[in-house]
């Protein structure tokens, strides 16, 4: 019944200091990416269309402050029974310190249970919302194309956009090359929609130009409408150009994998944000596990000011190793899986051996 008690109890305490750090940390960053918006007003973008993208956006500034809100609110929940004596009852009455770290541990993984939740279902959506409304508002364009367009690969073929909105896309361009590096077709199409309205989705292009070319001269032809199979989707196109692969859901970033690597394209990038996803709960409960075993060492009687300092400064060390990590892996082919994992490992590892010397 005791030990019950107990889970229950510092349970709701580290609850509380994780909810609101959390509420701190969302509301705070919400205010600066308000006065940053009022920097950028032009056109139709307002005050009130900031404020839409503002909310679209707490979505993601929920989701990527669970690390640091556990982090913080480990210290406070923690530290503030520290400062109360009650981690000494507490041991006193039989508890380990493992057992204590242990009830902390719980409302810390309900709460990246719920960040993963949202990460999975909500943010992906909320986030394109919220970069294609601003984008139009600011451009009075219905494009979410980079002025450039975009390159892509559709089977062999490599394959320009110049404007892309929803379910259309128009100026198409494929270039396709043989083993020697030539080129052996072109084609063109004014713009395509995408027809959902059957099982197997597919693209319909309008104005459609194919030019074959050959050693002694070149062959064209033309079709006003054209039906064009493909795995590009609109789903697919939307999630790359607006939201960045960190903040896709991880059923779209597998798709994006597989499909990159039937093309045989590079796909770390969407591997580590596949990877930064799937081991986000990971993440809080080594941060947790981290906040813990500072709060039994070094930081026993401090003021929560100072375990409030002192939880920013460490969440900025690990975003510091997690930033410095991802370009390296990409640039020096290390697998994505190990530049997600070691911060965690080195947390994991560190918390466990401060646990051990103050048990």
């Amino acid at each position: 019944m005791m030990p019950l008690i107990l889970l229950r109890y510092v349970g709701l305490e580290v609850l509380k200091a994780i909810l609101l750090a959390l509420f701190a940390l969302v509301g705070l960053l919400a205010v600066f990416t308000v006065l940053e918006e009022v920097q950028a007003f032009q056109n139709q973008y307002g005050f009130f269309s900031a404020l839409k993208f503002v909310a679209l956006s707490l979505p993601r500034l929920f989701y990527e402050t669970i690390p640091f809100g556990v982090l913080i609110g480990g210290l406070v929940g923690l530290g503030g029974l520290a400062a109360r004596s009650e981690l000494i009852v507490m041991r006193a009455s039989g508890l380990s310190t493992y057992q204590i770290v242990g009830y902390a541990m719980l409302p810390a993984a309900l709460v990246a249970l719920v960040g993963t939740a949202v990460g999975e279902f909500v943010l992906p959506q909320a986030e394109r919302d919220a970069r294609l409304g601003r984008q139009q508002a600011r451009e009075q364009a219905e494009t979410i194309a980079p002025e450039f367009g975009v390159w892509t690969r559709d089977g062999l073929a490599f394959l320009h956009l110049e404007s892309v909105r929803d379910h259309q896309i128009k100026g198409l361009k494929w270039y396709l090359f043989d083993d020697n590096q030539t080129l052996i077709l072109t084609r063109t199409a004014v713009e395509a929609g995408f027809q959902d309205d059957s099982e197997d989705g597919f693209w319909e292009m309008r104005e459609v130009t194919e030019v074959r070319y050959f050693s002694d001269g070149s062959a064209s032809d033309y079709w006003a409408t054209k039906r064009w199979d493909t795995q590009i989707t609109p789903s697919t196109l939307g999630s790359e150009l607006l939201v960045q692969p960190q903040r896709m859901s991880v059923s779209s970033l597998d798709e994006k994998i597989d499909h990159l690597e039937a093309q045989a394209l590079n796909s770390q990038t969407y591997r580590l944000g596949y990877w930064s996803k799937l081991l986000q709960p990971l993440v809080a409960l080594a941060l947790l596990l981290l906040a813990a075993s500072v709060v039994f060492g070094p930081l026993r009687a401090s003021s929560v000011g100072m375990r409030v300092f002192s939880g920013l400064v460490l969440g900025v060390l690990f975003k510091f190793c997690q930033d410095l990590l991802a370009p390296v892996a990409l640039v020096f082919g290390i697998a994505p899986i190990l530049a997600v994992i070691m911060p965690i490992l080195i947390c994991t590892l560190f918390g466990w051996w401060q646990l051990r010397r103050a048990a």
